[in-house]
């Protein structure tokens, strides 16, 4: 048993040596690409002509440094025009959003008020109006909610029909 572990031990190093020093590294394979990717770069051919791409980059090279053009939509605005829009439109609802929250939160406790409290005589007069008045208030806010939903919607549309990308609405 003993031998037989040792020639199979040494079968196998036998057999991974040659293989490991034949073996291409990273760094060659990587020099390897690069050649080859140059080769194909100068041999592009266009309607059957030839050309070098090391006369078009050493033109580019002499050219002077222009500034990147900002991607404008159709109506003449950028990214920050459409950005600053929707950042507004966003905390508008956001702001909506926080007093229909406070606006619940005050109608929950007049009405717990008015179930708890049994030491007012004639409670409905006393605490159902505020009771309706912070409901109606409640009720305002909602319709706020919803403008400011509609008018994120509406901008979207705007950028959409403006031939702006997506990607300024968020």
């Amino acid at each position: 048993m003993m031998k037989c572990r040792g020639f199979l031990c040494l079968l196998c190093f036998l057999c991974s040596v040659p293989v490991a020093l034949s073996g291409q590294s990273i760094a060659d394979a990587a020099r390897k690409e690069r050649e080859r990717q140059k080769e194909v770069r100068s041999a592009v051919t266009f309607t059957g002509v030839a050309t070098s791409t090391t006369a078009t980059t050493s033109s580019a090279v002499s050219n002077p440094v222009m500034k990147p053009v900002e991607p404008k939509d159709n109506s003449g605005h950028d990214e920050k025009y459409w950005r600053s829009r929707f950042d507004q439109a966003r905390s508008d609802l956001k702001h909506a959003e926080e007093r229909v929250q406070l606006l619940t939160n005050k109608t929950n406790d007049l009405n717990t008020q008015f179930l708890n409290r049994s030491d007012i005589y004639n409670k409905e007069n006393r605490v159902g109006g505020e009771i309706s008045d912070a409901q109606k208030q409640l009720d305002d806010a909602r319709m706020d909610v919803e403008k400011a939903k509609q008018k994120i919607s509406d901008l979207e549309d705007e950028l959409h029909k403006a031939g702006g990308p997506p990607g300024w609405a968020r």
